[in-house]
């Protein structure tokens, strides 16, 4: 007789999955990601084109470099504080699915309804919020480092999608290869960026020792709106926009109790500093119309800053930085559909994982086929508002479950319990981004 299948549940506590059938445990991931890389892959995953594309869109809608400042670090704490709620729910619930995993341990309260948001969050990040956003990032990296070559006119489409294609397929290959593999193109594609971004800090901090800056009148204009203010957080949102990755692999992160805090901690600090700067750079540098009238704001500060080699340089940084996003996408996600394959949301296929390397394999393949096709379709500019729409909106769930889970899970141990006022904070605006625009 034919062996039952296995089906893999999360157990009553929510912090581990076991199997059902004839084995006491699935396979397990192998813990092999230690604080530097977790941060680095967090760092990773949230500095992408953001910060060299946004800058002037924030600018365009806050008219003033004053309230750019602010919506830079009001984005920054506000991150932070998801940051902190996550820490607690990470350190609770060190399971492989990030969102997915705690939706699952959330919704037990719900008796046999409690599958339905997770299910629908499975199906929906499988199939159209995640592929969108490598998507995003392979185009994007296509255009920059194309730009190199049509350095007068746009690329074709067709040269643009095939350079998004193969690079995509690329960061598919890099994940298919091992753990350690694709840690330490993390760790190496995370330094390649904070680099590039400290050497246009360091610049704009040497550059404002000149006597005329924008910085002398940081409110001048009195013209700004506040729906293009919450448009102009739309846009720093989005460029902070990946940090949860983290605790998508919980399972491999090593004593994730301590470090996947720490990694969020010291890795959205990092972040916000090095964003706050780089734009107090940019108006040290730039005028306000050129801030305004650029798409790569980057390039014209590089141009105005280190000369014509820079045409060819900050493309190609921004394009590092793109393809790095890109990869540290792929390391997480798949491991959100494993957890939804071992509980049955997903086909049973998705909680298969490798004998030699441990890898959700079937997992990184099929979100690679996915990205290809929506490679072909898709407005970038929609895209970004879509991101931000939908991570509001799974956002809003995770938040609430935090506090079902202190009611549900009061007695089990916290290595780290984030103040409730903070995390009403979060729920406010989370609720208001998706309300306003």
């Amino acid at each position: 007789m034919a062996k039952d299948p296995k089906r893999y549940i999360v157990n009553k506590s929510g912090s581990e999955v076991v199997a059902k059938g004839p084995e006491a445990q699935p396979p397990r991931l192998k813990r092999e990601v230690g604080l530097v890389s977790a941060t680095a892959l967090l760092i990773g995953a949230v500095i992408g084109s953001g910060i060299f594309v946004t800058p002037s869109t924030v600018f365009r809608k806050s008219g003033s470099i004053g309230v750019v400042l602010v919506v830079w670090s009001v984005s920054g704490v506000l991150t932070l504080i998801g940051g902190l709620c996550y820490a607690e729910l990470g350190a609770l619930l060190p399971a492989a699915g990030g969102d997915y995993a705690y939706l699952i341990a959330g919704g037990k309260w719900l008796g046999k309804f409690g599958d339905v948001i997770p299910f629908f969050h499975a199906w929906f990040f499988l199939l159209i919020s995640d592929p969108m956003s490598a998507a995003l990032q392979g185009l994007t990296f296509s255009s920059y480092i194309l730009s190199i070559v049509y350095r007068s006119c746009p690329p074709p489409y067709a040269v643009n999608v095939f350079v998004a294609l193969a690079f995509t397929s690329l960061a598919t290959l890099i994940n298919c290869i091992s753990v350690k593999t694709s840690a330490r193109v993390q760790d190496v594609l995370s330094s390649i960026k904070c680099l590039v971004l400290l050497s246009i800090i360091i610049t704009g901090a040497i550059s404002a020792f000149r006597e005329n800056h924008l910085l002398d009148k940081p409110f001048f204009t009195d013209d700004t709106k506040a729906a293009d203010v919450v448009f102009a957080f739309y846009g720093a949102i989005y460029s902070y926009g990946g940090w949860s990755q983290i605790t998508h692999i919980a399972e491999e992160i090593k004593n994730p109790t301590r470090n996947i805090p720490w990694a969020l901690i010291f890795g959205i600090f990092i972040i916000t500093l090095i964003y706050i700067g780089s734009n107090v750079a940019y108006f040290v540098v730039l005028d306000a119309p050129t801030i305004a009238s650029t798409d790569a704001i980057a390039v014209s500060f590089a141009a105005a800053t280190w000369g014509p080699l820079a045409a060819t340089v900050i493309p190609i940084c921004v394009a590092i930085s793109c393809f790095g996003t890109l990869c540290a996408g792929y390391f997480s996600s798949a491991r959100v559909m494993l957890a939804a394959g071992r509980q049955g949301h997903l086909p049973l296929i998705f909680s298969f994982i490798t004998v030699e390397t441990t890898l959700p394999l079937t997992s990184i393949l099929l979100r690679g086929c996915l990205a290809v096709g929506y490679t072909f379709v898709g407005s970038v500019e929609a895209l970004i508002v879509g991101a931000v729409f939908l991570a509001s909106l799974a956002g809003v769930f995770v938040v609430l479950t935090l506090f079902v889970l202190r009611f549900t899970m009061e007695d089990a141990p916290r290595p780290y319990r984030v103040p409730t006022v903070l995390a009403v904070i979060k729920l406010v605006v989370l609720v208001a981004l998706i309300v306003l625009p």
